[in-house]
């Protein structure tokens, strides 16, 4: 399945010279992104990527910087909310056939023995891999996009009222709870 915004980069030709890209996605990409995201639209979005390979541990350390805007809908009122977004992130690949960090290979050692709890790996201690060599970068930027959106976008002074109403105390004859009409099933069949 190919990603809604994509930019492959070959891991090999990375360096520990920085590559510097900027990408932006075309009218196509944002269209697919709005649909996998659930967004209204986007405008002006570009991602800027500082991408350079790790001196002596063979780790790829690629940081970027998410700018645009986004529009969704509110979850109450359905109206459109515009919202800009400054995301700063880091990530890292590594291909598992090159590159193990000591802090994997000791919590893999302790997941043998299962002797404890393993330790949870910072990020940049248990890399993502490079698949078939490359590196999408643009499939980085949506998936670091889709972290920055507001989980529950509402307009401002917008508050959720429910219209179910009580019924109060239950009348004769009525259960509180779908099972409470099987609590004395068994004497009634006797």
């Amino acid at each position: 399945m190919k990603p809604e915004w994509s930019h492959e980069v070959d891991a090999e030709t990375i360096t520990g010279k920085a590559l510097e890209l900027t990408l932006e996605p075309d009218a196509s990409e944002i269209k697919a992104l709005c649909n996998r995201l659930d967004l209204h639209d986007i405008e002006n979005l570009r991602c800027e990527f500082l991408v350079r390979r790790n001196e002596g541990n063979m780790v790829i350390h690629v940081q970027g910087k998410l700018i645009g805007g986004i529009t969704q809908k509110c979850i109450v009122t359905l109206e459109p909310i515009v919202h800009e977004i400054h995301e700063e992130f880091e990530a890292w690949y590594a291909d598992p056939n090159q590159a193990v960090s000591f802090a994997r290979a000791k919590r893999d050692r302790l997941a043998h023995k299962d002797l404890e709890d393993q330790p949870i790996l910072e990020e940049h201690e248990d890399p993502e891999p490079i698949i078939d060599g490359k590196i999408d970068l643009g499939e980085i930027a949506t998936q670091f996009l889709s972290l920055a959106l507001d989980p529950f976008p509402r307009t401002e002074n917008t508050e959720f009222k429910s219209e179910a109403k009580s019924l109060g105390k239950e009348p004769e004859g009525m259960y509180n709870n779908p099972f409470a009409a099987l609590k004395n099933w068994k004497e009634k069949e006797k």
